[in-house]
C-alpha cells in the first residue's frame, strides 16, 4: 500500500487550497473530451429541469449539481450521499477508486504521474479520474492548458477536492479525494474537509418510470402500459 508521509500531503494540500478559489463553469467545451456523446441528461422528477447525468461509459448516473452541501467531513458526507432520495430514486452513493496497491505518489514535474496516486492517474483508477480526464478532456498539472477547463453541463462542479467513498487502505481513518484543479489523487484524513458528487450504478431512467407507474392509480397505470406496448 502507499506510504507518503503526512508532511508532504499536508503541505501540498494547504498549498493548493491557497492557490485556487472555489470555481465552477457553467457551460461545456465542445469537442473537448467525449461529453457530448457519452452524458445523458435525465429529468427525474418531470419537472423540465435536468436532476442527473448518465454516464453510458461507466453505467452509473451523476447528479447534476456537484455542490450540494458545501464542504463536509466523510461520515456524513457518506451518509448524505446515501440517503439522496430523487422523487423515490434511491441507492446514491460517493464515487468510488481502485487502489492498486502500488507504492507512493508521483508529483513528478513533468513525469508520467502515479497509477493511481499523483498527478495524471491511470483514468481506470476512479470514476473522478475517468469524468475528468476522458469525458470532460481535462488536462493534469503541470501540462499548458491543465485544471478544470471543462466541466461540461455538470452545475457547480467546484474546482476543489472532491471526496471519494473508498477508503485508504490499510489506514481506514483516512479516504481517497481526486483534486480537480491539478487532475490529483491522494489520500486525506476523513476530518478534513472536502466537496462530494453523488452517483448511482446504471442509469436511472427505468426506475424513475416504475416509481412513477407504482405511484399511478391501478387503472391509469394498465392503460400506460397498453399504451406502450402499441407504441410503434
Amino acid at each position: 500500500m502507499h506510504s507518503l508521509s503526512a508532511l508532504i500531503e499536508t503541505s501540498f494540500y494547504a498549498a493548493a487550497l491557497a492557490a485556487v478559489g472555489l470555481s465552477a463553469q457553467s457551460a461545456g467545451v465542445s469537442g473537448q473530451g467525449s461529453w457530448e456523446t457519452t452524458l445523458q441528461a435525465r429529468d427525474i422528477n418531470g419537472d423540465g429541469g435536468i436532476d442527473a447525468y448518465y454516464d453510458t461509459a461507466l453505467n452509473i448516473t451523476w447528479l447534476a449539481n456537484w455542490n450540494t452541501n458545501g464542504t463536509q467531513s466523510w461520515n456524513p458526507v457518506a451518509a448524505w450521499a446515501a440517503s439522496v432520495n430523487l422523487d423515490g430514486v434511491t441507492g446514491w452513493r460517493l464515487t468510488s477508486t481502485n487502489d492498486t496497491g502500488l507504492p507512493g505518489c508521483d508529483y513528478s514535474n513533468p513525469g508520467p504521474g502515479g497509477t493511481d496516486c499523483g498527478f495524471n492517474v491511470a483514468p481506470s483508477s476512479s470514476e473522478m479520474a475517468h469524468v475528468y480526464y476522458l469525458t470532460l478532456g481535462n488536462k493534469p498539472y503541470p501540462e499548458t492548458g491543465s485544471g478544470l477547463a471543462n466541466t461540461a453541463d455538470f452545475v457547480n462542479m467546484q474546482s476543489s477536492s472532491y471526496r471519494s467513498g473508498t477508503e485508504y487502505a490499510p489506514d481506514t481513518s483516512a479516504a481517497w479525494y481526486f483534486y480537480p484543479n491539478y487532475g490529483n489523487q491522494q489520500r486525506s484524513d476523513k476530518s478534513s474537509l472536502e466537496f462530494a458528487v453523488a452517483v448511482r450504478d446504471g442509469d436511472v431512467t427505468a426506475v424513475a418510470e416504475r416509481h412513477a407507474l407504482a405511484m399511478m392509480p391501478a387503472g391509469v397505470a394498465g392503460v400506460g402500459l397498453v399504451l406502450r406496448r402499441r407504441k410503434p
